[in-house]
């Protein structure tokens, strides 16, 4: 077992996991500091709020588009220089000195982010050490941004009520230097993608077996941000947790969180996207639960467990899914392929989020689970007819 373990966790994919944790720190730190960065700037919570519904519209939107550009250029040399300028724009945010040099540099961080995702996505094959490791090294990318909100978040937190925010950003950029070394020496020269121009690249929307499955993702996305981003006042006002124990309960639901991505690995090597409608019922049922589960403590504690261990499980199986259809079929869109999860999902944020805001505002908090429920049907009916579409005899693991 340890064996095992030793062969799997090996320099370059550590590094690949701890460089989605850094682009997640970076992501989400923001939201825990958006008081901060405010007062520093002089202005309102809701001026600065928009940084980050920006930076999710300039990840989801930019990200297929700069992805799709840079695949025909060396794999290795463009990591290396996304990953330099995620640093350097941490660094500008850093120091910058006034509102709008921060805005433009965290909308930069955004597209570099996403395109830094889905290219090391692309480098599963190469640092597994056997071909079952590689659901695997996906797995472990996706959960990298979960061990973020969980531990790189509360850290840029301490760091910035002891040292300011500007400490947290220029600790991302200098961790970011020291994992860009690791990177350039443990990541392999080679160069997989041969990528078409962005217009034959996007073609691959046409492969109704691809649109689906970015329409479940982003159907995937709204269901679990519409109660996800208002977890915090559920715990609070539903489930009336004292400020007390508030962080244990973040905790735990993010151990959830970790888990969901972690198993999504062994899912996807095991039965693949063939347990789309199971999981995708489960999420759905949870949600309809939920505003009666949480008129009671412990159930509605274990339907919000159950959330968090499913919410991530089918990141692999879909990620599988996608960049096998374009290494078989579409060979010159694997890198718009490799992004597509972290796009589509980035979009079912924004409106998950935006529909969960309309249900507090005129329904209450109580009913977010209901409104979740509306795009995990959603989801559950295109699991279904992608799993029909699926040509006769294909490899639908």
């Amino acid at each position: 077992m340890s064996s095992s373990k030793a062969r799997f966790f090996n320099p370059a994919v550590v590094g690949l996991i701890m460089l989605s944790f850094f682009l997640g720190t970076s992501e989400y730190t923001v939201i825990g500091i958006l008081p901060e960065i405010a007062d520093g700037f002089g202005i309102s919570l809701t001026q600065a709020g928009s940084i980050v519904s920006l930076f999710a519209f300039a990840y989801g939107l930019g990200t297929p588009f700069l992805a799709a550009y840079v695949g025909k250029y060396n794999r290795f040399r463009i990591t290396m220089l996304g990953i330099s300028l995620f640093a350097l724009c941490n660094l500008i945010c850093a120091i910058a000195t006034n509102y709008m040099v921060f805005l433009v540099f965290r909308i930069l961080t955004a597209v570099v982010s996403g395109t830094v995702v889905s290219i090391s996505m692309t480098y599963a094959e190469d640092v597994a050490s056997i071909p079952e490791h590689i659901p695997g090294v996906i797995a472990g990318v996706f959960s990298g941004f979960s061990i973020a909100s969980v531990i790189g978040v509360p850290i840029a937190s301490t760091i910035t009520h002891v040292f300011g925010w500007r400490a947290a950003f220029i600790t991302i950029f200098v961790a970011t230097l020291a994992l860009l070394a690791l990177l350039f020496m443990k990541l392999p020269r080679q160069n997989r993608l041969k990528a078409g121009s962005i217009l034959e690249q996007f073609k691959l929307f046409l492969d109704k077996r691809i649109s689906i499955g970015c329409a479940i993702v982003f159907l995937a996305g709204a269901s679990t941000y519409c109660f996800y981003t208002y977890l915090t006042p559920i715990f609070q006002q539903e489930l009336h947790i004292p400020d007390s124990m508030l962080s244990l309960a973040l905790l735990i639901f993010g151990i959830a969180a970790i888990t969901s991505n972690v198993s999504s690995g062994q899912v996807a090597n095991k039965t693949g996207i063939r347990l789309l409608p199971l999981i995708y019922v489960i999420q759905t049922v949870c949600l309809l639960l939920l505003p009666i589960a949480t008129h009671n403590l412990v159930s509605g504690g274990l339907v919000l467990f159950i959330l968090g261990v499913v919410m991530y499980l089918l990141n692999s199986p879909l990620q599988m899914h996608f960049l096998k259809i374009a290494t078989r079929d579409h060979p010159a869109c694997v890198n718009l392929a490799s992004s597509l999860i972290s796009v589509f999902f980035n979009f079912g944020i924004a409106a998950g989020s935006a529909m969960g805001g309309v249900i507090v505002k005129y329904a209450g908090l109580r009913f977010v689970g209901i409104g979740g429920a509306i795009p995990g049907i959603g989801a559950i009916i295109c699991a279904v007819i992608l799993l029909q579409i699926m040509k006769p005899g294909a490899d639908i693991r």
